[in-house]
């Protein structure tokens, strides 16, 4: 090899081991850091601070330990939705009888579920109504659909309940007295509601606190006409009105050797007789019963045989309702 070769191998062989030297240099002094890096080595003998557009090689040094991702803690609400099962009363409380009407829940709409009631008013929800005329309102659940933990909703107290005015109509043919009422768990009746007597066709109107109560009617003789247990009275029309036209059942006994075959009442002092059992009917046998029932009042009553002759013993004044079973025909 000439003088000229040589030279030109050694200046190779100086610059191999220049680069491959400042390489180990610049690696043991980096070290291990927390983020890769990369060191760009120019092929031009330039800064190796300073990236070339056209590196000749790319050394990367990536960290043995790789930082874990702390998880993100995110606050999730469960909504509780309710699918209606049939059309629903939105009210102002727990009980769509007792309190004021606030909007319609048609059936499939849905609606979400804010609150739960005190467990005295079973299966009623505070509920948000979107659809129509937004509302906050309460509803029965007992015959929908529940998407989501109900069981989780806070309970929310009712309201106070409302105050009503009950009417009571008097279709009977006895004047109304006493008109006494008791919650469903009392024993003893309270006073009487009435500030003069209810004549037969005439009506009251009571105020009263909403709720379930007993409710009793005396005539103005001090003898029951009708009473009404665990009565729902309230805010919706249909349970703050009573009319009184329940008819009462009696029997008829003939004391008499004969058959009977008509039976006709009026009211004591009116002209129209109504004809409760005739002829087509069929006899009545002595000693036999016959079942009637008359609104309460005092009647006249004729009784006949079946030849058509009226009795020599008709009644008058004869009272008929629920404190008389029955009487017997002489």
């Amino acid at each position: 090899m000439n003088r000229r070769g040589m030279k030109s191998c050694q200046w190779v062989l100086f610059l191999t081991a220049s680069v491959l030297g400042s390489a180990c240099i610049l690696e043991a002094v980096a070290g291990p850091t927390p983020t890769p890096q990369m060191i760009v080595i120019p092929g031009d003998g330039g800064d190796p601070t300073t990236p070339s557009s056209t590196p000749d090689s790319i050394l990367s040094l990536t960290p043995t330990g790789t930082p874990t991702a702390q998880p993100t803690g995110t606050a999730t609400i469960n909504q509780v939705t309710m699918t209606a099962g049939q059309d629903l009363s939105c009210v102002t409380g727990p009980h769509w009888i007792l309190y004021e009407w606030v909007t319609r829940i048609a059936e499939g709409e849905v609606v979400t579920l804010l609150a739960k009631a005190a467990p005295e008013w079973e299966e009623y929800y505070f509920v948000l109504k979107r659809s129509g005329t937004p509302a906050s309102c309460w509803a029965f659940g007992g015959s929908s659909t529940i998407s989501g933990n109900a069981a989780g909703l806070p309970v929310r107290e009712a309201p106070p309940l409302p105050q009503v005015v009950y009417t009571v109509e008097n279709k009977t043919f006895l004047g109304i007295g006493v008109v006494a009422i008791r919650g469903k768990d009392e024993t003893s009746w309270g006073a009487n509601l009435l500030s003069a007597p209810i004549p037969p066709g005439g009506k009251a109107h009571l105020t009263l606190t909403a709720g379930f109560y007993d409710v009793e009617f005396i005539d103005t003789i001090f003898r029951p006409v009708f009473e009404e247990q665990d009565r729902a009275i309230g805010s919706d029309p249909a349970y703050r009105y009573t009319i009184l036209d329940h008819k009462h059942p009696f029997y008829v006994h003939n004391g008499c050797p004969f058959e009977l075959c008509k039976f006709s009442f009026r009211v004591e002092g009116g002209s129209d007789w109504m004809v409760l059992h005739d002829t087509a009917d069929g006899p009545v046998a002595s000693g036999a019963d016959l079942w009637l029932e008359l609104l309460p009042g005092n009647y006249e009553v004729g009784v006949y045989d079946c030849y058509g002759m009226l009795l020599n013993s008709t009644f008058t004044n004869h009272y008929i309702g629920p404190a008389m079973q029955g009487f017997t025909v002489p």
